[in-house]
């Protein structure tokens, strides 16, 4: 840090005195700092709101040694050279003065269970600002990880899982190079940011608010009772960390509503039980989310023996036209961007593997199969599928440079028996 400063002085006298003094000093309440400690360098970000100091380091670690370094040269008395704006003299004298600091430890706040909602929303702006200055089609830059980190302190402890999923996107578009993602990210974190700013929410704000926050103050959980649904598929999916979100898919028997259970890694389990399970609900809260919406089992029995009759329900809810299948999914990305993944349950007449695997319903185009995060889960479902009948494949909707793809995560396979059921 030495070095810096000796420099800082030379360019400062080159500089020589201010030419322009009708704008004043000038004053700074933010700044970013390269740290370097062994091989890894991170930036360390320091900003300054209503008189406290916010951090962010790009390693995403609290309490780092980044930070520390960091917070240790901002606060330790600063000893530098200054020009002498003195006009008897032919030339500027140097002087030396020295910086006073307050080197009393701040005092403990309280820990905030959840950031307000004007700070994130800021924080998501800047992450929008950062990734259009860096080009979303660029390597993830420094200054992004850092705004990203800064986004997730601002949500609060614990992290809402909404956030998580949408951090996980946003890299996913980076490490995919994928724009289309990139843009729909963007615009999820744009309109997050105006609800948050909303006094009085309308009902799609509300819905983002929810898909974002989850069950957080403010978001009004639907009732859910005397139903009976049947979970008919899992995946995990990135947030912060890779394969950080276990998503449980349930299927309501008498709605054919697609419902989620989310919990994170290390966070316990959703509810007990393997998959697939029939489940009655006696009491459940729904977030009003966008879809599929998020469930909350409080009180239920389950068992994993599933009649031939619950599996005959299932499959009368698949749906037999891709172009109502993209229309629905059209409607949710509008709404709610990069967090719009809704789970469909269709009923092909066909499987085309080649050029490209495929499904074939009765109406509508083509529906194409892929993939966004685990290459061998299409090549089982592949070898599944040959030379059988498929009553159903279940999965997640996602679209990737702008076209629409089925993840495949279930499937139901005709046998002579019954309905066999496969978990990919």
């Amino acid at each position: 840090m030495e070095a810096l400063k000796r420099a800082a002085e030379r360019l400062l006298h080159e500089l020589g005195p201010p030419q322009d003094t009708a704008l004043g000093s000038g004053s700074s309440d933010r700044v970013s700092i390269d740290v370097r400690l062994g091989e890894q360098n991170e930036v360390v970000g320091l900003r300054l709101r209503e008189g406290k100091l916010q951090v962010s380091c790009s390693c995403a670690q609290s309490a780092c040694g980044h930070l520390r370094v960091a917070l240790g040269w901002l606060v330790e008395t600063q000893s530098l050279v200054v020009p002498n704006n003195d006009s008897h003299r032919s030339s500027p004298r140097l002087e030396r003065v020295s910086l006073p600091h307050d080197a009393r430890p701040a005092e403990p706040r309280e820990p905030n269970a959840r950031g307000t909602h004007a700070a994130l929303a800021e924080a998501l702006d800047d992450v929008v600002t950062a990734v259009v200055r860096a080009g979303a089609l660029s390597d993830r830059s420094a200054s992004v990880d850092e705004m990203l980190s800064r986004v997730a302190r601002e949500a609060g402890s614990p992290l809402p899982l909404g956030v998580q999923r949408w951090i996980g996107r946003l890299r996913e578009a980076f490490d995919h190079r994928d724009l289309s993602l990139a843009a729909h990210a963007l615009a999820a974190a744009s309109a997050f940011s105006r609800d948050l700013r909303e006094p009085l929410p309308d009902q799609a704000a509300r819905e983002r608010l929810a898909s974002w926050l989850g069950d957080a103050p403010g978001v009004v959980l639907e009732r859910f009772s005397d139903r009976v649904v049947l979970e008919i598929a899992r995946e995990w999916v990135s947030g912060t960390e890779r394969q950080q979100i276990e998503r449980r898919y349930l299927i309501d028997l008498g709605s054919g509503e697609c419902f989620r259970e989310e919990r994170a890694r290390r966070a316990g389990p959703s509810s007990v039980g393997t998959c697939p399970r029939l489940i009655g609900v006696g009491f459940a809260q729904v977030e009003p989310s966008c879809a599929p919406r998020r469930m909350h089992l409080l009180q239920y029995t389950t068992t994993p023996s599933i009649d031939s009759v619950s599996w005959e329900q299932v499959a009368a809810w698949g749906q037999r036209d891709s172009e109502a299948v993209a229309a629905s999914y059209r409607s949710s990305l509008e709404q709610h961007g990069a967090l719009s993944e809704p789970f469909a349950l269709v009923v092909p007449r066909a499987l085309e593997q080649s050029p490209d695997p495929q499904l074939l319903l009765d109406r509508g185009g083509p529906l194409p199969l892929g993939v966004d995060d685990d290459s061998g889960l299409l090549r089982r479902f592949l070898a599944l599928a040959q030379g059988v009948r498929l009553g159903w494949v279940a999965g997640r909707l996602y679209d990737r440079e702008g076209k629409l793809h089925l993840k495949p995560l279930a499937t139901g396979i005709v046998t002579d028996t019954g309905l066999q059921h496969e978990r990919l």
